[in-house]
């Protein structure tokens, strides 16, 4: 190998070496963000569903104020189950219900905060600013028709 091709796969190498870096390291926090959303669904869902258990014809009219009390208790204990640090941003989350169309849904709702330190660490560049971009917030919902 001659001198003048070593110096352009060097030079080659120092180009493409941090766009590579880059893009395995944005893959992997996106795949983190993406996880937490998929814990964060995994028990909204649950919460959601744990009303459907609940016998309608045993409480009569106070049926949908028990269903949305079950549904928040599960959703409560669920999320303390949930990785320390995403059960702390996690303060926005509520149960109620929902009429659409003649039927009521059990709808539950969990926001996660990712304003004060982002979900995965952040590089920051002067002129490129944060890298990678991530969401701010994380919000997943569940409805189950009751």
């Amino acid at each position: 190998m001659s001198r003048k091709n070593c110096g352009a796969v060097a030079l080659e190498f120092l180009l493409v070496f941090p766009l590579v870096v880059g893009m395995v390291y944005t893959a992997a926090a996106y795949g983190g963000v993406f996880f937490q959303k998929y814990q964060l669904q995994k028990v909204v869902d649950r919460a959601a569903s744990s009303a459907m258990s609940l016998d309608r014809s045993k409480f009569g009219e106070g049926a949908d104020e028990r269903a949305v009390d079950r549904a928040s208790d599960t959703l409560e204990a669920l999320i303390s189950e949930v990785s320390g640090s995403l059960a702390s941003r996690s303060d926005d989350r509520e149960c109620g219900i929902e009429n659409v169309g003649g039927v009521s849904l059990v709808e539950c709702t969990v926001v996660a905060d990712g304003t004060e330190s982002p979900f995965v660490p952040q590089l920051k560049f002067g002129f490129l600013g944060k890298f990678p971009p991530l969401p701010d917030t994380i919000e997943v919902r569940s409805a189950v028709a009751f």
